[in-house]
């Protein structure tokens, strides 16, 4: 509906709201200079209409038909008890002026045809600027200058959080190796990788949006996680590139596909921002792998050979947790379980949330000029209601509407009756009254009507989130055919996101479970694969409660996502060593103590480095990245504690139980 509302639009507008305050209720002088400026935007080009306080008419009577102006060229010093009486027709009509009346609203309809946002937002601000009197400050915003300051800041943003994930993840990756030679073989591939994805969204000529601000600088990270486990390999154990990328590579391949399956389950979506994220991310996944894989090989053959002094960095703790978990692996395992459980119940718990004020830049002045429009003129977004072929229940609707919404928040005709005193019957004669454009928005069809109810962003808060909800059912009880506009597409449409994307995490994490069970031939560790990996994602989502009011965004679905892709890395890599220990001729003990050694320690790195270089999200200017970010770095922490506690309890629980998953 909100698609077939705006490509039915002749001509095509935007619209600009200016907010006018003052400390103080708005002298008579004021006014009239308000007035001035409220008729001099009018001959700005492009404007079709100026919706301003200077628009209110007294209602027609026989000596003036189609009503006075309430406001005459001078504005009177008593112009409060002129607005008093408008106020008491009761017709839901705007006012534009703030209850107080220290603060008035503009709005500018511009026609996209004849101007563009820049033009027609810069000739604003020098009429209101060249007219206001002192004392006096304004703000502009708008659905449009929203997007638009969306996009400027996540530009801005892009290049801060990649140019600061390089220097993060080199210097994590020095300090934490203490070996230059390790150093370049981790970050100079993965910074090729990254490179390669930058290049693939310019190639794909998708739009920077928040959700695909952090591919980048993920995939980066994600990179030298792999270029870690290879590196350390070749300068630890094996000295041979070739031997290397036989015995580690597998893992490393097998690694970054249920990471990209992670993205690709997101494609069931129909949420195009949101699609767009899932093939760059799905795409850019595989790209990153094959060019650091590449670079990686090239650059060992020169870089190649043992180290003489092999880090230890990390390797106490990942032998301290998986011991732990291995000498008590019962009471290990009923923990978990318990802890999967209590969780997984906290995170049915959660409330689906989509608040698009989160994702304006956290320096944005339009987040606070929206809050001050909400409250004193209602908000900033329409949700239009129709009703198709039936004057009586239009009527019926609108005066529902009026009676349920804010003071001045509902244009209607049957605001326009009221206003006129005269029957319902009578709204035809709006016709010679009102502007066409008026009517027009009003009656778009001969047999359709329209009621635009202003309204702030549905899940702003708990108190406009249950202004939404109250003033939807009323329409649709009140006999609408139909109710759309942003608020709508912002409450519904968010709430589909989300469903959308928890079937995708369900999707995820079965999928790649099941790949990966397929992968090493072993079907009967599908169990363990989901207690181990599924633990974390609960324990992050049970977490909404403590650090984002028990609210599951896009943001956070996503996350839960991704992360299970990422998650399941270390657990490729550890059983990986834990079978070929095995086919080696190793009881379950020491394959255990040879997994943990071999790929413990760089389970506990490649954390401590993804943690680095995801670090930088938490710096972004935007909400939503940094829930991203925290989110993926707390589930990365509790995946790590898993796979060297409870995997290796597991493991020894299906070998006393004589399972042929130890095998």
């Amino acid at each position: 509906m909100q698609r077939d509302f705006e490509t039915s639009q002749s001509p095509k507008t935007l619209s600009i709201m200016a907010r006018i305050s003052s400390a103080k209720p708005l002298t008579a002088e004021e006014m009239t200079a308000l007035q001035a400026i409220a008729l001099d935007l009018e001959f700005n080009e492009g404007v079709l209409a100026v919706g301003s306080p200077f628009l209110l008419r007294t209602p027609p009577d026989e000596t003036a038909p189609s009503g006075r102006p309430l406001f005459g060229p001078d504005v009177p010093a008593n112009y409060s008890e002129d607005v008093d009486t408008f106020v008491a027709l009761d017709t839901g009509l705007p006012t534009y002026l703030s209850r107080d009346l220290d603060a008035a609203q503009f709005t500018i309809t511009v026609d996209r045809e004849q101007t563009d946002l820049e033009t027609a937002e810069a000739e604003a601000r020098a009429v209101i600027e060249a007219g206001l009197p002192d004392g006096l400050s304004y703000a502009i915003t708008g659905e449009t200058l929203i997007s638009r300051e969306i996009s400027r800041g996540l530009k801005r943003d892009l290049v801060r959080l990649n140019l600061a994930g390089i220097v993060l993840v080199s210097l994590a990756t020095l300090f934490l190796l203490r070996d230059v030679r390790m150093t370049l073989l981790t970050v100079v591939p993965a910074f090729f990788g990254a490179a390669g994805v930058l290049a693939l969204s310019v190639w794909l000529g998708y739009p920077i949006t928040v959700l695909s601000n952090v591919i980048p600088i993920l995939l980066l990270v994600l990179g030298g996680a792999n270029c870690l486990h290879l590196a350390r390999h070749l300068r630890h154990s094996s000295g041979s590139v070739h031997v290397t990328l036989r015995e580690i590579g597998p893992a490393c391949a097998l690694s970054s596909i249920t990471t990209a399956f992670a993205f690709a389950s997101i494609m069931i979506t129909k949420n195009s921002q949101v699609f767009e994220f899932a093939v760059l991310g799905t795409l850019g996944t595989l790209l990153s792998y094959l060019i650091s894989n590449i670079a990686f090989a090239l650059l060992a053959l020169h870089l190649g050979g043992r180290s003489r002094r092999p880090t230890r960095a990390g390797a106490a703790l990942a032998d301290w947790f998986a011991t732990m978990g291995a000498r008590r692996p019962r009471i290990t395992t009923i923990a978990a379980v318990g802890l999967l459980a209590l969780t997984g119940f906290a995170f049915t718990q959660t409330t689906p949330w989509f608040a698009l004020q989160n994702n304006l830049p956290r320096d944005s002045h339009l987040r606070d000029t929206n809050d001050a429009i909400a409250a004193d003129f209602g908000g900033v977004f329409q949700m239009i209601v129709e009703v198709e072929d039936d004057p009586a229940r239009t009527q019926a609707v609108a005066e529902a509407l009026i009676e349920a919404a804010r003071p001045g928040t509902v244009l209607s005709e049957a605001g326009l009756v009221r206003w006129r005193g005269s029957d319902p019957g009578a709204a035809s004669q709006a016709n010679g009254l009102l502007p066409d454009g008026l009517i027009t928005a009003l009656r778009p069809g001969e047999a359709t009507q329209r009621i635009f109810v202003t309204m702030p962003e549905p899940m702003r808060d708990a108190e406009t989130l249950n202004l939404y909800e109250r003033l939807f059912e009323v329409a649709q009880q009140a006999g609408a055919d139909r109710v759309f506009g942003m608020p709508v597409v912002m409450r519904q449409e968010g709430m589909a996101l989300i469903t959308e994307l928890a079937r995708s995490l369900v999707i995820a994490s079965l999928g790649a479970s099941l790949f990966v069970a397929y992968a090493f031939r072993k079907p009967c560790i599908l169990p363990l694969l989901l207690i181990v990996n599924v633990l974390p994602l609960m324990i992050a989502g049970g977490a909404l409660h403590l650090f984002n009011e028990g609210r599951l965004t896009p943001t956070a679905v996503l996350a839960l996502t991704i992360a299970f892709g990422i998650a399941i890395d270390d657990t490729i890599h550890f059983l990986g060593r834990f079978y070929r220990s095995r086919e080696n001729g190793e009881s379950v003990g020491p394959a255990l103590r040879l997994a943990t050694g071999s790929a413990g320690q760089s389970m506990v790195l490649t954390t401590m480095l993804l943690s680095a270089g995801l670090a930088v999200t938490l710096f972004s200017g935007f909400a939503p990245i940094r829930l991203f970010g925290g989110m993926i770095i707390a589930i990365l922490w509790a995946a790590l504690l898993a796979d060297l506690l409870v995997l290796p309890a597991l493991l020894n629980v299906r070998n006393k139980g004589g399972s042929e998953c130890v095998e």
